[in-house]
């Protein structure tokens, strides 16, 4: 199974820990975020990885081992990140893992989603207060999720995206086909999560709960010290059995 993680951007709300360095190189603990990822990735049976670099690519090449694919997305200080979606289009042809590269988990989640029973599945966090201008997401008592955006008012929400995707290869190609279409139509600035639209409307996309396990994503330095002094600890003690 392939893992897709989209790494280009520069990362600048983590500033001063982001300067000269990628944040998927930003240490939480002693290990780099990207570290983090593919442990847990790898913990569910991942042994295929693509990403999609952009700010600082060499020092990601340079660390990362040989198991791991990259592509480049060039323009990543003019871009959002549906234009490295875009770029790894091609990779969307079998079933994947796909989430930015800011996000620390326990690999549960993970488990969960393979074995929801679902092709298409998001993983959300139900036990948050929800917030305006967070990746809300609205779901029916069976799970289909009927919107997943920044713009869905807190009162509307049902959960908090935890920003971790699963295709089968059927939905990724019907992804792929909605990144092409927006891309052309010059909506470069938009979320990923805009082209899940095609599996929304066809009742194909789920929510899978993951509020109750460790999860943290690190977006400025406020997150950094979350995910460092309460999510990390959390996350090593499941790993040695705690």
């Amino acid at each position: 199974m392939r893992a897709i993680i989209l790494a280009a951007g520069a990362g600048t709300r983590l500033s001063p820990l982001t300067n000269g360095r990628p944040k998927c190189l930003v240490k939480v603990g002693e290990r780099p975020l990207i570290d983090v990822q593919i442990q847990a990735l790898r913990a569910v049976g991942v042994d295929d990885f693509v990403l999609v670099v952009g700010y600082e690519a060499e020092q990601i090449r340079a660390y990362c081992d040989t198991d791991v694919r990259f592509i480049v997305n060039a323009d990543y200080l003019t871009t959002n990140s549906i234009y490295s979606f875009y770029l790894a289009r091609q990779e969307l042809d079998t079933d994947l893992f796909l989430f930015n590269c800011d996000v620390i988990f326990d690999c549960v989640v993970l488990r969960r989603m393979l074995d929801s029973g679902h092709p298409n599945v998001v993983a959300v966090d139900s036990h948050v207060p929800m917030v305006a201008g967070e990746m809300n997401v609205m779901f029916d008592q069976d799970g289909q999720v009927s919107g997943i955006s920044k713009q869905i008012a807190p009162e509307r929400a049902d959960a908090l995206s935890i920003q971790l995707v699963k295709f089968d290869a059927t939905g990724a190609r019907t992804v792929a086909a909605e990144v092409e279409r927006l891309v052309a139509d010059g909506r470069k600035d938009v979320f990923p999560t805009t082209a899940y639209s095609p599996l929304i409307a066809g009742g194909s996309l789920f929510a899978v709960e993951g509020g109750d396990l460790p999860w943290a994503e690190i977006d400025s330095i406020d997150d950094y010290k979350h995910a460092v002094e309460t999510v990390l600890p959390l996350l090593t003690a499941r790993d040695h059995g705690g």
